[in-house]
């Protein structure tokens, strides 16, 4: 939409009027120039201060939005909550990162957009994205907006996710999609509000203090003096959250140029150099959008400087925001005033150089590596669990994942339970299903009773020896009480944060099924390890059947695994799909397949996995973030993780079967 045609939807919102809101870089200007007489801009991340001029008690006509990338957008959901509602709600994304779908608005649950008369979604150079909804009667503009922002992004079916009740205190019901938890249970205001200056230690000068306006806005009140030079060092809850929705690793990419950015302060402002030349100016109070992070997706890594400024909660919060979306961020020294980074991550910050993530391995496993200290720390998600201990509830329970283990094999029980049970950060419960065979086998009753004298949660099922194993499998899910379930092989090798990568990719993406490609194998026959080059971080049509994780509602909605033999796996992906459910596929470095010379429902000969894929390595090379267990590690291979091939089996190089 144009500012002429902006315009003239604003002049014809008489009788009841008009609003027409902005929030995000490059939004005012464009705001005033589609202005009229009667209509001013307002600000919506100054909206809380005070409301909009001319926000009455009746409805309105039109209530326009101008949003500069859809991380704003959601950031300006909240402060539209109080608005009038409006039968006409007309919402721009100047910057939409490309890789995001059509805003294709989201419908509210429960019918509430009956009276829907029209809407109108195109795309015009300039401007990026516009959604139009039209309405008998006026609706909620916080509503659309959420809506708008989840046709972006997508998401499972239901409602928006809320925060657990324990934690929102007497402001449960003023919590919205979008919004970010920047103050504690009760409404109070975090201990720490101030971020020292430039110094590294507590005896510099300290900051001005700032009060919390919204998410992403703070403002300077006062002068530094004094009573500021021993300022606390801030803690991790000082810097605000990460919208994990919005920015996160989807999209990253394997390949990259040899540029490297410098995340340098100049004249007092943090920008991001590239190629000799300004490739990004971070705001004043740091937020990074999504197109922020598409555009420096082609960096090999961001280096960042260090030094003396002012206002280093800029610095702070970009950093954590490019490691919450996998850019690989890297820095020789952190100060102390920084420290509210967090530990593992300022750890880690300084764990490899530059030139070590020319490796493209290395770069990609650092990224992981990164983007789950971030999301720990820094993420919406993280935050509340934050409050929930701050408020003394006591923790919140991690993510209950159900693994349902099926296997005809007496002798792999052993192995297959020690995979689960390597699994951290997430609370599992294994199904154990033993096709056509009882719990008193020979080195079966032993792995169930180690299993459990290390504390597992496990259900043995023996199931019917003449049942298919698409059969067994939604038998093993009858009896999973997770809220979340999983599906793991008999036979492959499983890295302890497998089920926890999975969790974060189906929160940050939204996806109603998630896994990880087909893409480490290991060839027993040849004794050879192998790699196969596929994309990952990316919605997709699907995954590895043996990383399936999903909801059980999903699984009632599409009647569960085919009861078929073989190839029960991509009949359920078939069937998600047909359902409109989204697939998300995660990185696939904390999975290796086994392939032995026969026993698989995968019926491809050992030729297959050698046609021109990829990288291959004598022996057993598996990826670091395997940690690989040299207990079960193959017989006779103890080599280390992935490297450079060997000489003689360059990358791609096919080897008959």
């Amino acid at each position: 939409m144009s500012v002429t045609e902006l315009n003239g939807a604003l002049r014809a919102a008489s009788p009841r009027g008009a609003l027409l809101c902005h929030i995000g870089q490059g939004t005012s200007r464009l705001a005033r120039a589609a202005a009229t007489a009667g209509v001013r801009p307002t600000d919506l991340a100054q909206a809380d201060a005070a409301p909009p001029p001319g926000a009455g008690d009746g409805p309105l006509d039109l209530v326009a939005v101008l949003a500069g990338s859809i991380t704003d957008l959601r950031r300006g959901i909240p402060a539209t909550a109080g608005l009038p509602e409006a039968a006409r709600v007309l919402v721009c994304v100047r910057s939409p990162a490309t890789a995001r779908r059509p805003p294709l608005p989201a419908l509210p649950d429960a019918g509430r957009w009956t009276g829907l008369l029209d809407v109108r979604v195109r795309r015009s150079v300039g401007w990026g994205w516009t959604a139009d909804l039209f309405f008998e009667s006026p609706v909620s503009v916080a509503e659309v907006l959420a809506g708008v922002a989840r046709g972006f992004l997508g998401g499972r079916r239901g409602t928006a996710p809320a925060p657990p009740a324990e934690t929102a205190g007497p402001d449960a019901g003023l919590w919205r999609p979008g919004e970010v938890p920047l103050r504690a249970a009760g409404g109070s205001e975090p201990a720490s509000e101030v971020l020292p200056e430039a110094g590294e230690g507590t005896g510099d000068r300290g900051a001005p203090p700032r009060r919390p306006l919204a998410e992403g806005s703070w403002e300077w009140i006062g002068s530094p003096g004094a009573a500021d030079l021993c300022s606390p060092l801030p803690s991790v809850g000082d810097v605000p959250p990460v919208d994990e929705r919005v920015v996160n690793p989807v999209g990253f990419v394997r390949g990259c140029s040899s540029v490297v950015g410098r995340l340098v302060c100049r004249e007092g402002r943090w920008v991001l150099v590239a190629g000799g030349r300004e490739r990004w100016r971070v705001p004043d109070d740091g937020s990074v959008t999504d197109v922020d992070v598409a555009a420096v997706r082609d960096l090999r890594a961001v280096r960042v400087e260090w030094g003396r400024h002012s206002g280093p909660l800029a610095a702070v919060r970009a950093v954590a925001a490019l490691a919450v979306a996998g850019v690989p961020v890297v820095s020789s020294g952190v100060p102390a005033w920084a420290g509210c980074l967090g530990g593992s991550l300022v750890g880690l910050m300084g764990s490899v150089s530059v030139a070590g993530l020319a490796d493209a391995q290395v770069r990609e496993e650092f990224s992981v590596r990164l983007r789950r200290a971030a999301l720990g720390s820094h993420s919406v998600a993280a935050r509340w669990r934050g409050l929930a201990a701050q408020a003394g509830v006591g923790p919140v329970p991690a993510a209950s994942v159900s693994v349902v283990l099926c296997t005809r094999r007496p002798e792999m029980v052993g192995f297959a339970l020690r995979q689960v049970g390597r699994q951290r950060g997430v609370d599992v419960e294994v199904v154990l299903a033993l096709h056509g065979f009882g719990a008193g086998v020979p080195g079966v009753r032993e792995a169930v009773e180690g299993f459990r004298a290390s504390g597992g949660r496990l259900v043995v099922w023996e199931a019917p020896g003449e049942w298919v194993f698409g059969a067994v499998l939604n038998g093993a899910v009858a009896r999973a009480s997770g809220s979340l379930v999983a599906k793991m092989d008999d036979d492959d090798w499983y890295g302890p944060d497998h089920l926890s990568d999975l969790v974060w990719a189906r929160r940050y993406s939204g996806a109603d099924l998630v896994g990880t490609a087909a893409e480490y194998f290991y060839l027993e026959p040849l004794s050879l390890t192998v790699r196969w080059d596929t994309f990952s971080e990316c919605f997709a049509e699907h995954v590895s059947g043996a990383c399936l994780l999903t909801d059980r509602t999903l699984l009632e909605e599409v009647g569960g695994f085919r009861p078929l033999p073989v190839n029960e796996d991509a009949a359920l992906l078939e069937g998600a799909r047909a359902a409109g459910a989204a697939v998300y596929r995660a990185h696939g470095l904390g999975h290796v397949i086994r392939r032995a010379g026969r026993g698989h429902t995968w019926l491809e000969r050992t030729g297959f996995f050698l046609r021109d894929r990829g990288t291959q390595w004598r022996g057993w090379r598996p990826s670091a973030l395997l940690e690989s267990d040299p207990g079960d590690a193959p017989p006779g291979e103890a080599g280390g993780p992935a490297g450079a091939p060997e000489r003689g089996t360059p990358s791609g190089q096919s080897t008959s079967d």
